[in-house]
């Protein structure tokens, strides 16, 4: 995200107005767990798409523009605008001096649920006999260590987290207690709480893990 920028006398937008890449999306929903753990209330003005939500940051029409890093990452390497935070567990080098700092650096609380954002998994029935899930869980690990993912994960400033067995359905169940809880404080229709589903808190969720009954493959 870029530093909040001045809004022209003229403007029709309130302050802490957040550009947003549509609404009910990925972005969306990242902006508001970090809004809601920071204690803040932004407007949002939905755009059609990135692009879109980046350019009206550039323009002013909103002190805050949210997106993906690629989408943000040459305009703060130009000096147009000013990362504030981003919701990888590190700072990300944007090249040129410029810093992309990861939003656990203002937000301890929250540290321990990072990264989240858009995730790349790969899924198969728990029925599946184990040695086959293995040798999937082989060449996935493997593909992701590969140079040409390292090239293409550098490309798009993703950052590898890599998660299979126990760890992938704990990482699993902690995106749904935080997507849970996010849901329920936007008030988004047909959203279940957290507590309807059987997950906690994500302030409560290392206390509450492994679940009674869990048991890994």
């Amino acid at each position: 995200m870029p530093r909040p920028r001045p809004i022209p006398a003229k403007s029709p937008f309130p302050r802490r107005a957040r550009a947003a890449s549509g609404q009910g999306g990925l972005w969306h929903e990242l902006a508001a767990i970090v809004a809601q753990s920071a204690g803040v209330t932004l407007k949002y003005l939905p755009y059609k798409g990135g692009k879109a939500a980046t350019l009206a940051g550039l323009n002013g029409e909103a002190m805050i523009t949210g997106g993906g890093v690629h989408e943000h990452i040459a305009h703060v390497r130009a000096g147009k605008l000013r990362s504030i935070q981003q919701t990888g567990s590190k700072d990300i080098d944007a090249g040129g001096g410029k810093i992309m700092p990861s939003v656990g650096n203002f937000l301890p609380g929250i540290k321990n649920q990072l990264p989240f954002s858009g995730i790349y998994n790969l899924a198969v029935r728990r029925s599946v006999p184990k040695a086959i899930i293995g040798k999937i869980e082989k060449a996935f690990v493997a593909g992701v260590n590969s140079p040409a993912f390292a090239a293409i994960a550098k490309k798009k400033f993703f950052e590898i987290d890599i998660r299979t067995g126990k760890a992938a359905d704990r990482r699993a169940a902690q995106v749904e207690s935080i997507t849970a809880a996010t849901f329920e404080k936007l008030g988004v229709k047909g959203s279940h709480a957290g507590s309807e589903l059987g997950l906690p808190t994500p302030a409560g969720f290392d206390k509450w893990w492994p679940p009674h009954g869990y048991k890994p493959l």
